[in-house]
């Protein structure tokens, strides 16, 4: 049996988090995209990631070389100090089957 019991209360502010999922950067227009594709993506891209309240994940392919990388370049034009940004470097993973 316990003698002491204690109460602790606990007050936690939890930030709204929405998840944006946007195109990756294009530079040819395929099939029946418009001729303007890249610049239309790129107004889009730029008109959610210029936002004060918005964490950027730049992904890159690991087998690419990030001084090439669209993602870093467009995340440093909006946050230049890296403050917000984080790169994310992904490897697909292959299977292989052996025979």
């Amino acid at each position: 049996m316990l003698n002491n019991s204690y109460c602790f209360s606990v007050c936690v502010t939890v930030l709204n988090l929405t998840l944006i999922d946007l195109p990756g950067m294009t530079k040819v227009a395929v099939g029946d995209q418009p001729p303007d594709i890249e610049i239309q993506i790129r107004n889009m891209l730029m008109e959610f990631i210029s936002r004060e309240n918005c964490l950027i994940l730049a992904i890159s392919p690991a087998n690419t070389d990030l001084a090439n990388s669209d993602a870093l370049k467009i995340a440093k034009e909006v946050d230049p100090e890296g403050v917000l940004s984080m790169n994310v470097i992904f490897l697909r993973c292959r299977i292989l089957t052996l025979l």
